[in-house]
């Protein structure tokens, strides 16, 4: 089953929109740490200073994280191959990140704020809504979690096998 498209999914991207929750993260970040140094809480807010400016780079387009161009990862599409686009600040893509780790052969990481051909295909299946978009094959999937990525990717080794 694929799952549902959020309601921004034929938005465009832009980069203005991007830097909303990096922003407010780190302002909103130091607004508290200032409210806690007011209260004699020194600690405290240095701690919530160094956690507000590293959760504000981490979800900034500022974090490359980690990229093949586009056309590179399209070249070695198949069913054993899974190509994965994502952007920073993006939760899911963070949280697909976090679960898919390490230098891997079989995985093609492609950013899509530095591809401008992977934003339009993109674009073509669900725009910025459908990040992360997990390619294995023919079988494209929006929104995709770490399950999902897993069971298309067994799907592909499966399909990539009886070809053989």
């Amino acid at each position: 089953m694929e799952p549902t498209i959020a309601p921004d999914a034929g938005r465009r991207m832009s980069r203005a929109s991007l830097w909303v929750r990096p922003v407010l993260m780190t302002v909103g970040g130091l607004a508290v740490a200032a409210l806690l140094l007011l209260a004699d809480q020194e600690i405290a807010a240095a701690v919530l200073v160094v956690a507000a400016v590293f959760m504000g780079y981490w979800t900034s387009p500022l974090r490359a994280g980690r990229h093949e161009p586009f056309a590179q990862a399209l070249s070695r599409r198949d069913d054993a191959h899974a190509i994965i686009l994502w952007a920073p600040g993006d939760p899911l893509s963070a949280r697909l990140q976090t679960a898919v780790r390490g230098d891997r052969e079989d995985v093609a990481w492609v950013n899509v704020l530095r591809d401008p051909c992977a934003v339009e295909f993109l674009e073509a299946h669900g725009g910025r809504g459908a990040l992360p978009l997990v390619v294995v094959g023919s079988t494209v999937l929006r929104r995709a979690t770490a399950s999902q990525y897993l069971e298309a990717k067994a799907e592909g080794e499966q399909r990539s096998a009886a070809a053989d």
